[in-house]
């Protein structure tokens, strides 16, 4: 067959035969081309025409000048400040440290206040209840119903008495003459008992309080003195707090507290000075602090106790000793609050009148619990707002908002309580402290529910 076709090849006749033969094949080629290009296309789903059209939206989905519109973004979720904890019971008796306050530390305090920098918001808004019974003695058989309505209400703080230099709720080892007729008659420590129970599933308070009314009947000198000249019969001098032995009595009681319960925080209350605190220890001290020969006096002879120089005197005083109470509460890394007054014809006051200067105590304190209590002072219950606001230059983790149940005809009233908690939950200041438990009507607590429950 090859010798066949290199013969023909090489014939004239037989090459112009071979040049039309392949015009053929190629023009054969490029049909058949055509036709399998084209059956393709048939078998397609959708026409090429009908594909261009989808690219292009109909004019009627357009708006009228496609050249003007901005695309809008995708919307960030809401930044939440104060999500709920779970509420389950963790089941473990050493409660985690609460996520409110850094233990500071304690500089000697000057008469200047120092403020401190703003910290990062805090993830869980405290919602603290500060419990008390009727009977401490007998509160045993109460102690389920209260613990399953602060569980549904959303309690992560459990505040808890401990009492008294001169009164105490817990065996106070050394110190049994001061164990309260309540812990001598039954031999229960009550503040170990609820701590280990509520700390289960709550940060720990222990709330101390400092007035003597049985200290100061053993020693009648240690009484403060009032500017009319009357002694005190429940609070001791200011420099017997600060230098005097039941100042050192009550920090060996912090001491032992800090040291021995399974609590997360202490807490001192009552420790204010407005109307008492004008004895002779207490002059000699405010004379040699501000250089002063005498109080300062009104026309009529009697102590000027609004005298500015009073209140920043006896503010650097009471620093000095939280300066002592937070360095000792630190060394056991538990926290130190301090209970204060709201000045509430002058919130820009900040209670120095009363000793009180907020940024004195904060420069040892870690936080402070600001007495919200508006049913007593004749104010609305959304003067909360206005109380955080004052004070949001701290920080949201150095203030708590004490929304205190007394009103001047009773109790304030469940409305009352909705409209308080609501003006604080949507201040600067979220942490609400609320006192005492045994106010609580059901209405209440169904407030505290609705509000705290389910956030």
């Amino acid at each position: 067959m090859m010798r066949i076709l290199l013969t023909a090849f090489q014939s004239p006749l037989a090459t112009k035969r071979l040049n039309r033969t392949t015009a053929y094949f190629f023009v054969l080629m490029v049909l058949i081309t055509a036709l399998l290009a084209l059956a393709a296309c048939r078998r397609g789903t959708v026409p090429f025409s009908t594909i261009a059209e989808s690219l292009t939206p109909p004019a009627s989905s357009l708006p009228a000048d496609a050249s003007t519109v901005t695309p809008v973004p995708t919307p960030m979720p809401a930044y939440t400040l104060t999500p709920a904890p779970t509420r389950t019971p963790t089941h473990t008796l050493t409660p985690t440290r609460p996520p409110t306050m850094t233990p500071t530390a304690s500089p000697t305090p000057t008469a200047s206040p120092t403020l401190v920098s703003t910290p990062t918001r805090i993830s869980t808004a405290i919602r603290a209840l500060r419990v008390d019974y009727a009977n401490v003695k007998t509160s045993r058989s109460e102690v389920a119903d209260l613990e399953q309505k602060m569980l549904d209400a959303g309690v992560n703080l459990v505040a808890l008495g401990a009492g008294r230099v001169d009164w105490t709720y817990f065996k106070w080892q050394g110190h049994e003459a001061v164990w309260s007729s309540d812990v001598k008659a039954t031999g229960i420590d009550f503040l170990a008992e609820d701590a280990a129970r509520f700390g289960k599933w709550a940060t720990i308070n222990a709330v101390v309080d400092v007035f003597a009314p049985r200290y100061i009947a053993a020693h009648p000198q240690a009484a403060a003195v009032s500017w009319l000249g009357q002694p005190s019969d429940h609070l001791v001098s200011t420099m017997q707090l600060v230098k005097g032995e039941f100042g050192q009595q009550l920090l060996a009681m912090l001491d032992y507290l800090a040291a021995h319960y399974p609590i997360d925080s202490i807490s001192i209350t009552e420790l204010s000075y407005y109307m008492e605190g004008y004895g002779a220890d207490d002059k000699a001290a405010y004379m040699a602090h501000t250089g002063q020969a005498d109080w300062p006096r009104l026309p009529n002879g009697r102590v000027n106790i609004d005298h500015p120089s009073i209140g920043e005197w006896r503010s650097y005083e009471i620093s000095r000793f939280i300066a002592q109470a937070a360095a000792i509460v630190h060394r056991h890394h538990k926290k130190l609050c301090v209970d204060v007054e709201v000045s509430w014809r002058n919130l820009g006051l900040e209670a120095t009148d009363r000793g009180q200067n907020y940024g004195m105590l904060l420069q040892s304190a870690d936080c402070l619990v600001l007495w919200n209590y508006f049913g007593l002072n004749g104010y609305e219950p959304e003067y909360t707002a206005r109380i955080a606001q004052s004070v949001q230059k701290y920080g949201p983790d150095r203030i708590i908002i004490s929304i205190g149940m007394w009103a001047k005809n009773g109790v304030i009233s469940p409305e009352a309580l909705r409209l308080a908690m609501q003006s604080g939950l949507q201040s600067p200041i979220p942490h609400l402290w609320i006192t005492p438990s045994l106010s609580l009507s059901d209405k209440h607590w169904q407030v505290i529910r609705t509000l705290w429950g389910h956030n």
